[in-house]
């Protein structure tokens, strides 16, 4: 469970729309940079057998440089820093 950091309470909100396969739980990724990178990331997690590369989209342009991600009800975001 997910607790908040600032009153060390679980989070009432957070799993209010998990989906679960067994012991797996449904989360979307998704991956935003150069088509190259993009698609060797793509590999590389099929590589890893993590995801079937056939599964992903195929290439979504960015109109106009902006995005815009509607999160379902009680949805968090992660992300991790970029690096050069």
């Amino acid at each position: 469970m997910l607790q908040d950091s600032s009153s060390n309470q679980t989070s009432p909100n957070v799993l209010t729309n998990q989906t679960f396969e067994g012991d797996r739980e449904a989360v979307r990724h998704v991956i935003i940079g150069s088509p190259l990178g993009v698609r060797r990331t793509i590999h590389q997690m099929h590589a890893l057998r993590y995801e079937e590369a056939v599964r992903w989209t195929h290439p979504i342009a960015i109109p106009d440089n902006r995005i815009i991600i509607t999160p379902e009800q009680g949805e968090i975001m992660g992300s991790i820093p970029l690096f050069n």
